[in-house]
């Protein structure tokens, strides 16, 4: 039986179109304006599709423009494209661009107005939508021709004033700002949020990983420190151009990781080998890929502080890590296209952590030897190992790792009927890749682009997070140069411990290690040797460091067997890197191990320097 029901309408149309626009965040304005004009650029023909970002002059003041080749609208397809869900030359749909976002995402930081201007055959019709006596909509003004009130306006002749073409159809977007005055080049958001000198080349950087269609993006000269027009330079060219290495490996279905390795710059040492200019800035990143578009992009120390999750123990700034979800992977774009959601019941948020499992476990070959030619200090590392082995052992503390969501399965529909006899396809072998070499050394081979054929997935195995054991030894890693500790965030704390790949970072650097060396160096017997005496108190400062760090660890982990008492919030609070940098100011504590240590040390020494002169006398008088 076929039931009817009656439309659900809108009543208090105002507050339903404020509230829509008002709720969308402002940075995915220019994702908005730049992904229409892209779409209509693709309509131009071959060679002549061009998407202009650049500054013009209205009333004397800077203002963004973004201008793009394609079919143009004419007047009254420009008033229709001006609601909320239009759909001028576009197929609606969820998952699609469907004409809502570049509105709805402009006039919250754009009250003053966003003019359109659009020409069709010749003709330049213009649009100006803003805010006034508080409701949003097309500004109505006098009509050139008849003086009375319009929405539209026939403009050509104006544009032709101003020396602009119209014998092939454009379309144009100029963002006035909230203010006459304001700047919307320097200032797109009138000061909340405010934005660095370069923000729209890298938030066009931190989107679109890659433009199809043959579209030409050029930026203008007040959107870089270079001379003219410049074209803009997405990651993938950067990555095909500079990259050393740029590897595929898939890791489930409907799921790639790219692996890639920018070494250091020959000269200059605080920036990668791809670095050029400002379009092409030198740094490492990591994020989510879908549809040719980044999301939740980690660059510079947002990235270098959460890459021990991913199993990058060191060298952040040079390897960049990006998963990429198919076309056909169960997510979408949310409402306003900021983040992804799950297709499932929750629509949960897509997360980049979500991977991180994935991403840890398919390390290519190089990047596995890369990490492990980065192992610390073993000999101090073995010595603090030994005793919080047997501190675990004597706990009997379990295997108790925090369980951090995955993402879903994909469903994997029947094969047609058809299909059976097809033999099933065989992937291509991959060699592995040998080492990088050394930066000075280092070579860019051509890298593989996203879409080459990727490695077979690997072995489905059981989640070592959902396996009941004996608690394993946390992998220990000890920060000694400033860049490291910077990369960890760890300027002024003494640890970080990072649950998911079981790791804890200690700064070596911290001023309480110099500190118990000092005290140290202080009670050595005047008869032994500055040096020597320097060299055992750095020694015992950084063993006494390492190992109440450690201790502390452990304990913090045994309280995540306690069943009361102790909330989940508060168990994570005591493996905090504000505790352990607590734990590492307590120099009192500590001082007796690191004195027994020291002298232990010095008196190793003394012997060792006497044997040594006693075997050389002998050998004299022999």
């Amino acid at each position: 039986m076929n039931e009817l029901v009656t439309k659900i309408r809108v009543h208090n149309e105002d507050f339903f179109v404020a509230s829509t626009i008002e709720r969308c965040p402002k940075s995915m304005m220019l994702r908005e304006l730049v992904k229409n004009a892209l779409e209509a650029a693709a309509s131009a023909p071959l060679g002549e599709r061009q998407v202009e970002i650049a500054a013009c002059r209205v009333d004397g003041v800077r203002k963004l423009r973004i201008w793009n080749t394609g079919v143009g609208m004419n007047a009254e397809e420009l008033f229709r494209m001006c609601d909320i869900a239009s759909s001028i030359g576009k197929m609606q749909g969820l998952d699609g661009n469907f004409g809502m976002g570049a509105k709805v995402a402009s006039l919250p930081s754009n009250h003053h107005g966003v003019r359109y201007r659009s020409c069709r055959e010749g003709r330049v019709s213009e649009v100006l939508l803003g805010k006034r006596s508080g409701v949003y909509g097309r500004v109505l003004r006098p009509d050139p021709v008849t003086g009375a009130p319009s929405a539209v306006l026939d403009v050509t002749d104006q544009v032709k004033a101003e020396g602009l073409g119209t014998g092939s159809d454009w379309t144009e977007v100029v963002l006035l700002g909230n203010r006459a005055s304001q700047d919307t080049v320097a200032d797109p958001y009138d000061g909340n949020p405010k934005v660095p000198k370069w923000w729209l080349q890298l938030a066009l950087q931190q989107r679109f990983f890659q433009i199809r269609g043959d579209v030409d993006v050029l930026l203008g000269p007040d959107l870089h420190d270079l001379s003219g027009m410049r074209p803009f330079i997405p990651f993938l060219r950067i990555v095909g151009e500079s990259f050393a290495r740029w590897d595929t490996v898939q890791v489930a279905d409907g799921v790639k990781v790219h692996f890639g390795y920018d070494p250091v710059h020959l000269e200059r040492a605080e920036v990668n080998a791809s670095y050029k200019d400002s379009f092409s800035r030198g740094v490492s990143f990591a994020g989510l890929l879908h549809g040719d578009e980044l999301y939740e992009v980690r660059m510079w120390s947002g990235w270098t502080g959460e890459a021990p999750n991913y199993g990058i123990s060191s060298d952040a700034r040079h390897l960049s890590v990006l998963v990429e979800l198919d076309e056909d992977y169960p997510v979408r774009a949310e409402g306003y296209r900021q983040f992804l959601r799950y297709k499932n019941g929750a629509q949960d948020q897509v997360r980049m952590m979500d991977f991180a499992a994935m991403v840890r476990a398919n390390h290519p070959a190089w990047l596995r030897d890369m990490m492990r030619s980065a192992s610390p200090d073993q000999a101090l590392i073995g010595s603090v190992r030994q005793q919080l082995e047997k501190l675990i052992a004597s706990l009997g503390l379990k295997r108790l790792r925090p369980k951090f969501r995955s993402p879903p399965p994909v469903p994997k529909p029947p094969a047609p009927a058809s299909d059976k006899t097809k033999e099933p396809p065989v992937p291509a072998s991959v060699q592995p890749p040998a080492p990088p070499k050394p930066a000075a050394e280092a070579k860019p081979t051509p890298p593989k682009p996203p879409e080459a054929k990727a490695k077979e997935p690997p072995e489905k195995k059981d989640s070592p997070e959902k396996v009941e054991d004996f608690e394993e030894m946390p992998e220990l890693l000890l920060l000694r140069s400033a860049q490291e500790v910077a990369d960890r965030n760890l300027q002024h704390r003494a640890a970080r411990f990072y649950p998911e790949s079981h790791q804890l970072y200690v700064n070596l650097r911290y001023p309480s290690a110099q500190q118990m060396a000092e005290l140290l160096i202080a009670s050595a017997p005047p008869e032994v040797a500055p040096a020597l005496a320097r060299g055992a108190a750095q020694a015992a400062a950084e063993n006494a460091l390492v190992l109440r760090l450690g201790r502390a660890l452990v304990y913090g982990l045994a309280k995540r067997n306690a069943t009361e008492g102790w909330s989940e919030a508060e168990q994570k609070q005591v493996l905090s890197s504000e505790v352990l940098t607590l734990i590492a100011d307590d120099l009192h504590l500590a001082f007796p191990a690191a004195k027994e240590f020291f002298d232990t040390r010095i008196e190793r020494a003394v012997k060792d320097a006497a044997d040594s002169r006693r075997a050389v006398v002998e050998m004299i008088a022999s």
